[in-house]
């Protein structure tokens, strides 16, 4: 029923590695939303950690890599990596867990993509979400020799032409409903712009590495991004503080699109 919507959005995800000097620091999902290659993600899977600070992805030993399914690796730069926002009962600022990356060089090629929305999705309503994965296991344990985190630059480049996640697994896809929605009203401190965007709550869990996916609609449409799958205590003697996860995921709708526009525009 759902075959072409599945093959695009398979096709416009990517696997996104970041590298710090010859050190994986951190892996993670995004998909293409234009033509030419621009990618949404987490802004964590850029830095490898929350909350963003510049200098994590302002570093100059920092490389990102981007594979697509069938498409040569490529090494993309940051058109903008999280932003904060002011909301009226909040003491500080709070962060918005979205990224864009963009192509290091121009690129004479069209890509799949995720058409964008900013009209949020409404509660009850079913969506897919996807994302690659780094803890499922697959055939003749094929995971073992695709993924090794030693790698450096080199032999990562090697690894990556060969196939590895993009190609040999892609991006796995589930389908979830929205169970809680909430709407943020603010403003962004840097550009005085108003800023209305949705945390939203899917009753289906996604697995670890699938943070920076797309939530899409059954039209077709990218109308969120994975910022995290929520998790809840499961306390043992051996470590009472172990948090597992829920089997639920949180994602952010795209209404902060406009001002992400904004600021690529206003920078590029």
């Amino acid at each position: 029923m759902y075959k072409e919507i599945y093959n695009n959005i398979q096709k416009s995800c990517c696997y996104i590695t970041v590298f710090l000097g010859d050190e994986i620091i951190s892996e993670g999902t995004g998909f293409a939303f234009t033509d030419y290659g621009q990618v949404i993600t987490a802004a964590h899977v850029v830095t490898g950690r929350f909350p963003i600070k510049a200098e994590d992805y302002t570093d100059p030993d920092v490389r990102i890599f981007v594979k697509f399914p069938s498409v040569e690796l490529l090494e993309y730069k940051v058109a903008f990596c999280g932003f904060n926002i002011q909301c009226d009962g909040f003491k500080e600022d709070l962060q918005l867990d979205i990224s864009v990356i963009v192509p290091k060089q121009e690129l004479n090629k069209k890509f799949n993509f995720l058409p964008a929305n900013i009209n949020p999705p409404e509660l009850g309503e079913e969506l897919f979400i996807a994302g690659f994965s780094d803890e499922l296991h697959v055939s003749f344990g094929l995971e073992k020799l695709m993924k090794n985190e030693t790698l450096g630059v080199n032999e990562f480049h090697s690894a990556m032409e060969k196939g590895y996640m993009a190609d040999m697994m892609g991006a796995l896809i589930k389908r979830a409903v929205v169970g809680n929605a909430r709407k943020i009203e603010s403003t962004n401190t840097s550009e005085n712009l108003r800023v209305t965007t949705d945390s939203l709550y899917l009753d289906n869990g996604m697995h670890s590495g699938a943070s920076g996916g797309p939530l899409v609609n059954k039209e077709g449409v990218a109308v969120g991004v994975i910022t995290q799958r929520a998790i809840t205590n499961a306390s043992q003697s051996s470590d009472p503080n172990l948090k597992v996860p829920s089997g639920s995921t949180i994602c952010i709708s795209l209404g902060c699109l406009p001002i992400v526009n904004h600021m690529l525009a206003k920078r590029s």
